[in-house]
């Protein structure tokens, strides 16, 4: 075996492909989750792995998910779940004066309204809602534990993850497949300040190689956070377009501003949130260290979706 990875939150949608990617390269691997979700898409190498069932925000508080830290003896923690800063603190006390390589998700949503394109790691970071703000605080307790020499410490910051087994954010920038399934019956829908705002889907698989390549590669990781996007970024514009055309349909929309929507039909605070912000990530920083290249354009990761929802019934191609 190559070493002991224990994976935080693995069955979600980027450990479904990191966790099997992990098996198969030798490495002996340790699943910390609920229990809830079912892994996709599946891969007989899930009978290799080993399960612990808990709560976190349980488990943490009565020291239960330390305790099987201290046990697994892992030598890597890939966690997939860091939502409160409480966690990081956590795994800060647990992992104190180890030679653990932790390796923690956030999100590129820490870098707010976007102000260069594409963004680079080292841009200022002005996170826009709670769950941002969480995940800059989670950085901030982290990488100042790893400046001290206390922890060995690598951050992925994933733009929109896409793919089989979710909903996406659509052309109108929320997550309701009713606005795609209008664009599948070739009928008209909105477009918030004229669709020209960026969205930057990527797969889980990308995500997922991308947690690989950092843990191969500690020398280079370490100290680091990397962006984690497609090969590049799409408008919602040309987001609606391209699923409009890749189905035979015509691309029927009306530009709107936000403004008119909101008096017309209420806030669409999610939709808001992903329009007013934007998000164009650079790549470069994993290419130059990681060697990492993403598999995947946003068109695929798009396609792979759709083609999902429609195998489920959540979408009717008519």
């Amino acid at each position: 075996m190559k070493g002991r990875v224990l994976v935080i939150g693995g069955t979600g949608h980027t450990g479904s492909y990191l966790v099997p990617r992990l098996v198969s390269s030798g490495y002996q691997v340790f699943v910390y989750a609920r229990g809830t979700t079912q892994p996709y898409p599946y891969s007989p190498l899930w009978k290799r792995v080993t399960f612990i069932s808990g709560n976190r925000e349980e488990d943490e508080g009565k020291g239960i998910l330390q305790e099987h830290i201290r046990a697994v003896k892992p030598d890597a923690i890939v966690d997939l779940i860091a939502f409160e800063p409480e966690s990081a603190q956590a795994l800060l006390e647990v992992l104190r004066g180890s030679d653990v390589h932790l390796l923690v998700c956030t999100t590129a949503w820490v870098y707010g309204k976007t102000r260069i394109i594409p963004t680079p790691e080292d841009a200022p970071r002005f996170p826009e809602n709670d769950y941002a703000r969480k995940k800059v605080e989670i950085e901030d307790i982290l990488f100042a534990a790893w400046k001290a020499g206390k922890i060995r410490i690598t951050v992925i910051r994933p733009t929109h993850i896409t793919g089989p087994g979710k909903t996406f954010v659509t052309p109108f920038g929320d997550h309701d497949p009713g606005c795609l399934q209008r664009i599948l019956n070739g009928e008209e829908i909105i477009l918030l300040d004229g669709g020209f705002s960026t969205l930057h889907h990527v797969h889980p698989q990308d995500v997922a190689e991308l947690f690989f390549a950092a843990l191969e590669n500690p020398r280079a990781s370490v100290g680091e956070a990397f962006n984690c996007g497609a090969r590049y970024a799409m408008t919602f514009f040309g987001l609606g377009e391209f699923i409009a055309t890749s189905f035979g349909k015509p691309f029927r929309f009306r530009s709107m501003p936000l403004e008119e929507y909101t008096e017309r039909f209420g806030y669409p605070e999610e939709a808001a949130l992903h329009v007013r912000q934007g998000c164009c990530v650079l790549m470069q920083k994993a290419w130059e260290l990681l060697g990492f290249v993403p598999r995947y354009t946003p068109e695929g990761a798009v396609l792979e979706a759709m083609y999902d929802l429609i195998a489920r019934g959540i979408l009717e191609v008519k």
